[in-house]
Formats: C-alpha cells, structure tokens, sequence
C-alpha cells in the first residue's frame, strides 16, 4: 500500500511538471518585449542633460524616443506576435504531450493590455511637471503595464509565484517611473525611508548603476523574469 502511494504520489508531480514545464518560453517572450524596447529610445545609455518627453509614454518610459510612429509600429506588431508565439506554443504543447494550461488567460490580458494601449491615443497629452512629484494617472499612461498584467496572469496559470512577483515587479517599476516623469524617479515616502526618516520626503531620482537612463532601467525591470524563465528551461 505504502509503494503504491509513493507510485501515485511520483506520477503526481511528474504529471504536474510536464504541465508546468514549458512556461519557461512565455515567460522569455513577455521579457523579451521590454528589452527589445531599448532601441526605441535616442539615448537608452548615455547620460543626458535635455531631453524633450511627452506622455502618453509610446517608447514606454518618460524618456526621449526616437519616432512616435517607431514606437507605435513596435507595440502594436512585436506585442501581438509575442502573445501568438505564446499561444502557439501552448497548443504544440497540447498537442504533443496531452498537457493543457489555460493559457488562454495571459493571452487574453495580454490583448485587454493592447486594447488599453490602443485607447492611449485618445488619453491627454502634455508635459511632465518639472520638480518631483506624482501623477498617479500619467503612471498608466505605458504599454509596459500590459506586458507585466500578462505575465502576471501567467504566473497565474503557471502557479508559479516567482512569474507572479515577476510581473508585479514589472508593473510596480514602470507604474513608478511613469507617475513620477523620470526615468529612476523616486516616490516621497521612498525618499523619507533613504532618508533615515527624516526630511520632508519630496521626491527624487536614484542614479546609481544608471537607473536614470531607461537601458539600465529596463534590463532591472525585466531581470526577475528573465532569471525565472531561464530557471524554467534548465528544469525542463
């Protein structure tokens, strides 16, 4: 009785990896699409003095992009082939090992990420306030947050909770950057923290490893599922 429970419980969690095991690929796909970003901006590396930025954030950050149009064309074909590959992906799987995820989930709010970025054209336009502050809205003013709502929802569906932190991450880091206006911006009470609690905690950007620039900025947002994903393929 003993053995067959043990047999059961073997077949248990080799059914539960061969499930799980291919979420290595979407999880690479969706962290792909922020990095490939880079490229969208004038200076992704290089310290500058004056720059000119204008929300809706269309390159992703509150930094200098290249071309609007450069911007629109990446998010609105790179995005939608991302959530293809995932999909396609899930149905070898299905085909080829009788697994099924509901990967339809991800998918889906990947795409509700799409439509919202659609909807970014007829969200106001302007300038960030100089100084710091936080505008809570201009944070949900960037495609990025459709990219970091779809890799939640896979950790979801992966029940993996280093794929959901990963994406909460992702969320929290452009949400922040884009309130604040500046790439590396810092909220109040972040400030009054480094400040040992003292000072009026007004707001600030943090510079160091370059987090003022959106390349560094970037590959820290997508690290955590980058290290997931490849975590996720040396098991498979």
């Amino acid at each position: 009785m003993g053995d067959m429970l043990s047999d059961l419980h073997d077949l248990k969690n080799r059914s539960r990896r061969l499930a799980h095991g291919g979420a290595w690929l979407p999880a690479l796909a969706l962290a792909a699409l922020p990095l490939l970003s880079i490229a969208l901006y004038r200076h992704p590396f290089a310290p500058v003095t004056e720059i000119i930025i204008e929300y809706p954030y269309w390159a992703g950050l509150p930094h200098q992009q290249r071309a609007a149009l450069l911007s629109y064309l990446f998010w609105m074909v790179l995005a939608p082939l991302a959530f293809v590959l995932v999909a396609q992906w899930y149905r070898y799987r299905e085909r080829r090992h009788g697994v099924r995820v509901p990967w339809r989930v991800p998918v889906a709010a990947g795409s509700l990420g799409l439509l919202a970025l659609v909807a970014l054209f007829a969200a106001p336009t302007g300038t960030p306030a100089l100084g710091f502050g936080t505008n809570w809205w201009q944070g949900l003013l960037t495609p990025l947050l459709g990219v970091a709502v779809a890799a939640f929802a896979l950790g979801l569906v992966e029940r993996s909770p280093a794929i959901v932190l990963a994406g909460a991450w992702m969320a929290a880091v452009a949400w922040q950057f884009c309130a604040t206006g500046q790439v590396g911006g810092l909220l109040g009470w972040q400030t009054w923290l480094l400040g040992g609690g003292s000072g009026p905690g007004l707001g600030g950007q943090v510079t160091l490893l370059g987090m003022d620039r959106p390349a560094p900025a970037l590959i820290l947002m997508s690290l955590p599922l980058v290290v997931v994903g490849l975590f996720r393929l040396r098991r498979s």
